[in-house]
C-alpha cells in the first residue's frame, strides 16, 4: 500500500504542474445522466463516471456484458459454470461485484437469476447508452449502491424518426467465438402528437469456443431468444407526454452436459451414461412514464413512472444412470426442475428545481421510490427405477420436492434529494441525502420445511438507513479544475443471506438463517483533478473505499449428530484504494486517440490481499475516419499486469494446493465500419488478434492451479465478428 500512495502521489503531482500551463480547449462534451439523475456534461461530475455510447455498442459488435465492458477499465465481468452451465456471473466494480453492484434497465433493477443464468439479461442490441457510476451510490440508487451502478438505458422512437416520418432496418450478425447469429428489425414512425418504435431481435445460443489451448471444452448448447422492445410516446399537451414501454424477452438451450458423464463414488457408486439439459426463461417489463415541464412552484420538471417486471426461468436436466449396488447394476433416469420467479412492481417520482438565491444558482432533483418484489424458488428432483417403476424422492440427503430458501416478499420505500449549488463562478458544491427503508417478510410452506434445520429461526428484516453525499468542484483555470466528494453506499441483506436453510444429510451439513445480520455498508472518499488542451481532454481519479460488515458464509458449530452448522453472517471489512487516469484526444480531423490505466488495490481486514480485486490495466485505443465518413477503423491495445503474487496455499481435508496465479499479458482488438450505400454498412471486429491463450483474472481468482477444470474459463483464440445493416 505505501508503494502505492507514493505512485498515486508522484503521478498526480506530475501531471496537475504539466497541465496547469495547458492551452485553450477544443473538445466536444459527453453528457451523463447517473451521477445526478439530470443531463450534466461530463466535466462537471463530482466523482467517477463512464459512457458507452451506442456508437461504441455498435463499432464494437457487443453481444454480451463481456463485449460491452472490456473497454471500460476498473470495470470487470467474471464468467463462470455451475450445473455444468457456463454464464457471465454479473459485474464487479473496482474489485466487488455481484449484488454489491446495483444493475438497472431504465431505471428498474435488473431481475435475480438462478444459479446457472447470471445477470446477463438485457438484450444489447436494445441499448442506445450505457452509464456506469464507480465507488458507493446509496445516496442516490439506495440499497445494493455498495460498490457502484450500471445503468442500461433503452433505445428510443426519436432517435430515427422526425414528424411525418418512419424508418426501418434489418441487421444480421455473426460471432465466431460462440457461433451466435443474429438477427434484429427496428421500426419507427413520427406522426403528429405520437411517436413509436418497435425492435425485435432474434439470436441463436451456443457454448462459447474456447482457445485452441484449452484441454476442456464447454458442454454443447442449442438454444435461442427473442427479444421485443415497443415504445410510445403520445403528446397530451405542450408541457406533458406519456411514454409506455413494453420490454420482452423469451430463452431457452438444450445443453448436452458431458461435464456430468462419468463414474461417482458418494453417496453411492452411480455411472452417468447421458446427461441432458433444457433451460428456458421470461422477463417482461411494461412501464408506463409521464413527463411533464413548465411545474408549479415546487418543481420546473419531472416525471412520474410506474413499472412492472416478471421472471420465470426453469433449468431442467435429465441424467441417464447406473447403479452399483449388491447384485446387478441397476438402470435410473435422475430428473432436476428448478426453478425461479421474481416479480417486482413500483413507482418513482423525480422533480427538477432550479433556483437563485442570493445570487447562487441552485439545481435540485428529489423525489420517491416505491418497490414491492416477490421471490420463488422451488425445487423438484426423483430418481427413477426403470425396472420396477419406483421413484425415490431422497437424493443427495435432501428430501425432494423442496425450497431451500422461503418464498419471501421485499418492500424497498426512498426519499432522495441531490442539490448542486454554483457557490461562485468557480466552484460548484454538491449534497445528497436518502432515506432508504428495507422490509423483508419470509412466507415460508410446507416445500420449505422439508429439509429446514431442526429449531431454524427465520430472519425477518424492517430496517432504514440514511445514506450521505458531500462533493466539490472546483475550477482552478479556464482549462482545469479539481473535485472532491464522499459518499456512502449500504447493501442490506437479500433473501439467500437472510433465510437460505437447509440440512444435507448425506453430507453432514446445514445452513441455517442468521438473526442479527446487519447491512454491508461504504464509505467512499474520492478526489482528482481534469483538464483539457488542444482538442484534448485527461482526468485523474484518486479514490479509498472501505467497506464493512462484509456477508459471508461461516461455521458457527456442530450439533449433536456431528452435522456442521453453517451461516451467513458479517465476517469481514475491507479496504479498496487505487488511481484512475484517462486522456483522449483529437490527434487530427480525422484521428482520436486515447489512452487509460487503472491501478487498484485491497487488503482485508486482517491485512490478506484481496483476491477480487483485478491487476493493473491500461488500454490504449486509436480511431481513424475516413475523410468522406465512409470508413472508420479503430485498433485497442489492453494491457493487464500479472495477478498477486506469493499467495497462501488453498487447504482443505484434502490438503494444501497453490493457488492459481497468472502472468501480465497484452491483448489487441481490431475493428472496422464501411458505409457500402447510403442505406447499407457492413462492421466487422476481430478480436485477439494475435491469438494470446489467457485467462481474465475475474474469472479465476481463488481457483487453485491444479484445478482439474480450470481451462473451462479460458478465453477464445482470435475471433472475427461481422455484421450488416440495411435501412429500407
Amino acid at each position: 500500500m505505501k508503494a502505492l500512495n507514493k505512485f498515486i502521489f508522484v503521478i498526480a503531482l506530475q501531471f496537475s504542474m504539466v497541465m496547469s500551463i495547458a492551452v485553450e480547449a477544443d473538445v466536444i462534451e459527453e453528457i451523463v445522466v447517473i451521477a445526478n439523475k439530470y443531463p450534466v456534461p461530463s466535466s462537471e461530475v463530482v466523482g467517477s463516471v463512464d459512457l458507452i455510447s451506442v456508437k461504441d455498442i455498435e463499432m464494437r459488435l457487443a453481444s454480451d456484458l463481456s463485449d460491452l465492458l472490456d473497454k471500460t477499465i476498473g470495470v470487470s465481468v467474471p464468467r463462470s459454470n455451475s450445473y455444468g452451465r457456463a454464464y457471465d456471473e454479473g459485474i464487479s466494480i473496482r474489485g466487488l461485484g455481484g449484488k454489491r453492484v446495483n444493475i438497472l434497465v431504465d431505471g428498474i433493477r435488473v431481475a435475480d437469476a438462478y444459479t446457472g443464468y447470471g445477470r446477463d439479461v438485457v438484450e444489447i442490441d436494445l441499448l442506445k447508452r450505457v452509464e456506469i457510476l464507480k465507488g458507493p451510490s446509496s445516496a442516490l440508487y439506495g440499497s445494493d449502491g455498495l460498490a457502484g451502478v450500471v445503468a442500461y438505458i433503452t433505445k428510443d422512437p426519436g432517435e430515427f424518426t422526425k414528424s411525418d416520418e418512419s424508418y426501418l432496418s434489418i441487421t444480421t450478425s455473426y460471432d465466431q467465438a460462440s457461433n451466435n447469429k443474429k438477427l434484429g428489425v427496428l421500426g419507427a414512425i413520427a406522426k403528429d402528437k405520437l411517436n413509436g418504435l418497435v425492435q425485435i431481435t432474434s439470436r441463436q445460443l451456443n457454448e462459447l469456443e474456447l482457445h485452441d489451448e484449452s484441454t476442456l471444452a464447454l458442454n454443447p448448447l442449442d438454444g435461442e431468444q427473442m427479444s421485443v422492445l415497443g415504445k410510445i410516446k403520445l403528446t397530451l399537451t405542450e408541457s406533458i407526454d406519456l411514454s409506455m414501454t413494453l420490454d420482452l424477452q423469451e430463452w431457452e438451450g438444450q445443453w448436452v452436459l458431458n461435464s456430468d458423464e462419468g463414474m461417482s463414488y458418494f453417496p453411492a457408486v452411480v455411472s452417468t451414461e447421458s446427461s441432458l439439459g433444457n433451460d428456458d426463461g421470461v422477463r417482461n417489463r411494461l412501464t408506463a412514464s409521464l413527463n411533464f415541464i413548465d411545474g408549479p412552484g415546487l418543481f420546473d420538471s419531472g416525471n412520474l413512472s410506474v413499472f412492472a417486471q416478471e421472471t420465470d426461468q426453469t433449468q431442467i436436466t435429465v441424467r441417464q444412470k447406473m447403479l452399483y449396488s449388491f447384485g446387478p447394476p441397476t438402470e435410473l433416469v435422475e430428473f432436476r426442475d428448478y426453478r425461479f420467479n421474481q416479480s417486482i412492481k413500483g413507482l418513482s417520482v423525480n422533480l427538477f428545481k432550479t433556483i437563485e438565491l442570493f445570487g447562487m444558482l441552485s439545481n435540485t432533483v428529489y423525489g420517491i421510490e416505491i418497490e414491492n418484489s416477490k421471490i420463488s424458488r422451488p425445487r423438484a428432483r426423483y430418481e427413477e427405477n426403470l425396472m420396477s417403476g419406483a421413484k425415490q424422492y431422497f437424493l443427495g440427503g435432501e428430501y425432494y420436492p423442496n425450497k431451500t430458501i422461503p418464498d419471501t416478499e421485499i418492500e424497498r420505500s426512498g426519499i432522495f434529494f441531490n442539490n448542486v449549488v454554483e457557490w461562485s463562478a468557480k466552484t460548484s458544491i454538491v449534497f445528497g441525502a436518502r432515506y432508504d427503508g428495507y422490509k423483508l417478510t419470509p412466507r415460508p410452506d410446507a416445500l420449505y420445511e422439508v429439509n429446514e434445520p431442526a429449531g431454524n429461526q427465520l430472519l425477518h428484516i424492517d430496517d432504514n438507513k440514511v445514506s450521505l453525499k458531500l462533493g466539490v468542484i472546483r475550477s482552478l483555470s479556464d482549462n482545469l479544475s479539481f473535485f472532491a466528494q464522499y459518499a456512502e453506499g449500504f447493501r442490506s441483506p437479500d433473501y439467500q443471506a437472510a433465510n437460505l436453510s437447509f440440512t444435507n444429510q448425506a453430507y453432514r451439513y446445514a445452513i441455517e438463517s442468521s438473526p442479527g445480520l446487519e447491512s454491508e455498508t461504504s464509505e467512499g472518499i474520492e478526489f482528482g483533478l481534469r483538464g483539457s488542451f488542444v482538442k484534448s481532454t485527461w482526468s485523474l481519479a484518486i479514490y479509498d473505499n472501505n467497506y464493512k460488515d462484509f456477508i459471508d458464509t461461516d461455521i458457527v458449530r456442530r450439533n449433536a449428530q456431528g452435522i456442521s452448522i453453517y451461516q451467513y453472517n458479517n465476517l469481514n471489512s475491507v479496504d479498496i484504494k487505487g488511481l484512475e487516469f484517462r486522456f483522449n484526444s483529437s490527434l487530427s480531423d480525422n484521428v482520436r486517440a486515447s489512452f487509460a490505466f487503472n491501478i487498484t488495490e485491497g487488503e482485508e481486514g486482517d491485512g490478506a490481499e484481496l483476491l477480487s480485486v483485478d491487476p493493473r490495466e491500461a488500454l490504449i485505443g486509436v480511431i481513424w475516419d475516413s475523410p468522406d465518413g465512409k470508413m472508420s477503423v479503430s485498433g485497442y491495445a489492453s494491457a493487464v499486469a500479472g495477478s498477486p503474487d506469493d499467495l497462501p496455499p488453498s487447504c482443505g481435508r484434502s490438503g494444501c494446493s497453490p493457488l492459481l496465479e497468472l502472468s501480465g499479458l497484452v491483448t489487441y482488438d481490431l475493428y472496422a465500419s464501411y458505409q457500402i450505400a447510403s442505406n447499407f454498412k457492413a462492421r466487422v471486429a476481430i478480436r485477439n488478434l494475435t491469438n494470446e491463450a489467457y485467462w481474465n483474472w475475474a474469472s479465476v481468482r481463488g481457483k487453485t492451479a491444479n484445478d482439474p477444470n480450470i481451462d473451462l474459463f479460458m478465453e477464445p483464440g482470435r475471433n472475427i465478428n461481422i455484421a450488416f445493416r440495411y435501412e429500407l
